[in-house]
């Protein structure tokens, strides 16, 4: 069974049910501008110096908390409800 999120939007309440994969469509600006603002924010944690940093896969830590994260780190009147 594919997993659904029900997003919703702040101005009008229109309600939507999609699939992780019509998700990713539906709204890859808004996913690109929060991964890239969640990368920003992780990156400013690790005080290394750039030979000694380990490299991340913020992607995969991204979607591990994709509802905080979404509606967090982008600035869309859409956010995720719930995650079923």
């Amino acid at each position: 069974m594919a997993q659904k999120i029900i997003v919703n939007n702040k101005r009008t309440r229109e309600l939507l049910e999609l699939t992780l994969p019509e998700f990713k469509e539906k709204f890859k600006a808004e996913l690109k501008t929060a991964l890239d603002n969640f990368e920003k924010q992780e990156s400013r944690k690790n005080f290394l110096p750039p030979f000694i940093k380990p490299s991340n896969n913020f992607e995969s830590d991204f979607y591990f908390n994709l509802r905080w994260n979404f509606n967090n780190l982008q600035n869309s009147n859409w956010y995720i409800e719930r995650i079923l």
